[in-house]
Order: structure tokens, then C-alpha cells, then sequence
């Protein structure tokens, strides 16, 4: 939907959108009368006022979520990381798209196994599969992060890398961050290299959505299957990432979406949700 809004199209990464459309029609999740749903005007109207009573510029940071991912992995790649960890990637193409252009860096994606065996199986039926990706299916909540990379014979811990946990983390109880954290610092080279998002509910102490927005995404996540487990509180997060061996980089004009990308584009007036906010860490 984003990519058929001429003001906002450029916001996204080159050729995500294309790349999600030729994958999601392959599934059979996304129908040609889907995709022409999204071009009329009429539906761009209503999901803006939708969003202006609920989560004013909540599309749109999905949208910027995933720009901030593929400019921070290429970024960490021009500065020598060789090895790209997406965990709980679901059907998103950033590997599938990197994989091609850097055929000497190791890209590794670890889902469910039906998940994964479902993106294999269209993603296939578009074409070969790069050499250097690798789509794994293991269920991590039987199998830890840190035994399934030691059990993939593509994955060198030594390696400086990239890892990757869009829209993942807040679905985990705290206690489970910190597991993950240890796996991803114990897994990785020096100098690798996290990225990540979070959930708040305010930041400097302002509140990132009222308490009826609060209670609609609360609800309408939990009967989705996915109950928010880790909300994230002012100051809370750069000493756990420092206990996990973390430094992170919370510098506004790279994190901050709106600041990162809107201002650029000429488009400061466009708003973009701050509930989910991305994250840069680097193993110390």
C-alpha cells in the first residue's frame, strides 16, 4: 500500500516492495484483488483515518521499520561484517534481496518450521535459491538460539556479524530477552553488530499512545496469539544491554524514525508511531 503512495514510496527499501509482492502472491496470502485494493485511493483515505483515531502513522512505521534494517545491514556489511542472523524472519525478503548482491557474505534465517518451510517452498517456485542463504526451521521454544547456530555448519561464531530480531522481542518474557541477548553475544564475532525493536509505552516520559489505543493494541494482539510480554520502561534498556555486553547507539537522527527519514524527504508534517522503536547495539 505504502509503494502505490507516489509521496511515500521512496521511503521504502529498493525493491522491498516489489520483492513482498512477488513472494506473497507465490504463498497465495496476497490476491491480485488485494493488490488492487491497496491502489484505490478511496482505501489509502480510510486506513489514514483509521490511524488518525487509533495509531496516527502506524502503516507507515512498518514501512520505515524495514528501510532502517536494510540501511543499518548494509551499512554493517561495508564496514566488514560477514554473517546475517534474521530471527523469527516470517515472510520478510531482506535476505532473500542481500543475499544476491553480496554473494560473499553468509545470510541465515532461523523460523518455525512451518513458517519456514512455506516461505522455502514459494520462494523456490520464484527461482534458485542464492548459495548463500540459508532457511532454517527450528522451534525455539524447544531448541535455544545458541544450540541451533552451533548445530549450523554455515554459522562461524567468530565471524563479525549481523543479527536481526524485527518485531520479535516483545513477544518474549524478560527473562527470555536476557536468554536471547547471552545466545546472540556468545554466538557472534567481535564487533558484531544487533538490531532489533522494542515496544514502550512512553519515552521521556511521554506517552506514546492513550490508554484506549493502549487497551486496542493490547487486546487486539492477544487474540491475534501474540500477547505483548516485554514493554520496555524510560532507562530500562541501555543497562541491559550493557549486562548482556551491549553498547548501544540511541542517537536521535539514527534511530529516530521521523527524524532519520521524514525530515530528509521534506515530509516533517507526516506522522510515523513511536511505540516500536528500532534499535543499534554493538557486542563490546
Amino acid at each position: 500500500m505504502l509503494a502505490r503512495q507516489p509521496r511515500l514510496a521512496p521511503l521504502l527499501p529498493k525493491g522491498a516492495a516489489e520483492s513482498m509482492e512477488r513472494l506473497m502472491l507465490h504463498t497465495g496470502l496476497l490476491k491480485p484483488w488485494m493488490l488492487r485494493l491497496y491502489a484505490a485511493p478511496w482505501y489509502g483515505r480510510l486506513v489514514t483515518s483509521i490511524e488518525r483515531h487509533t495509531v496516527p502513522g502506524q502503516v507507515l512505521c512498518v514501512g520505515l521499520r524495514k528501510r532502517f534494517m536494510d540501511d543499518e545491514t548494509r551499512a554493517a556489511l561495508a564496514e566488514g561484517k560477514r554473517q546475517v542472523l534474521v530471527v523469527g524472519a516470517g515472510l520478510d525478503t531482506l535476505c532473500w534481496r542481500l543475499a544476491k548482491e553480496y554473494p560473499e557474505v553468509t545470510f541465515i534465517e532461523l523460523d518455525h518450521p512451518a513458517s519456514q518451510a512455506m516461505k522455502r517452498e514459494a520462494l523456490e517456485g520464484l527461482g534458485p535459491l542464492p548459495p548463500n542463504l540459508h532457511l532454517v526451521g527450528v522451534d525455539l521454544a524447544r531448541t535455544s538460539l545458541e544450540e541451533a547456530l552451533s548445530q549450523l555448519a554455515a554459522w562461524q561464531k567468530e565471524t563479525p556479524s549481523v543479527v536481526i530480531a524485527e518485531a520479535v522481542l516483545m513477544y518474549l518474557k524478560e527473562a527470555h530477552v536476557s536468554t536471547f541477548l547471552e545466545a546472540v553475544y556468545r554466538s557472534t564475532g567481535p564487533g558484531s553488530r544487533l538490531l532489533c525493536t522494542c515496544f514502550r509505552w512512553e519515552v521521556n516520559g511521554r506517552a506514546t499512545a492513550g490508554a484506549g489505543t493502549r487497551q486496542l493494541i493490547s487486546k487486539s494482539l492477544r487474540l491475534a496469539g501474540e500477547p505483548l510480554l516485554w514493554i520496555v520502561r524510560d532507562g530500562e534498556l541501555d543497562p541491559l544491554l550493557a549486562r548482556h555486553g551491549f553498547r548501544q547507539d540511541a542517537s536521535p537522527e539514527r534511530v529516530e524514525l521521523h527524524r532519520r527519514y521524514l525530515v530528509p524527504a521534506g515530509l516533517p508534517e507526516v506522522p510515523v508511531s513511536d511505540f516500536e522503536f528500532p534499535v543499534v547495539a554493538d557486542k563490546e
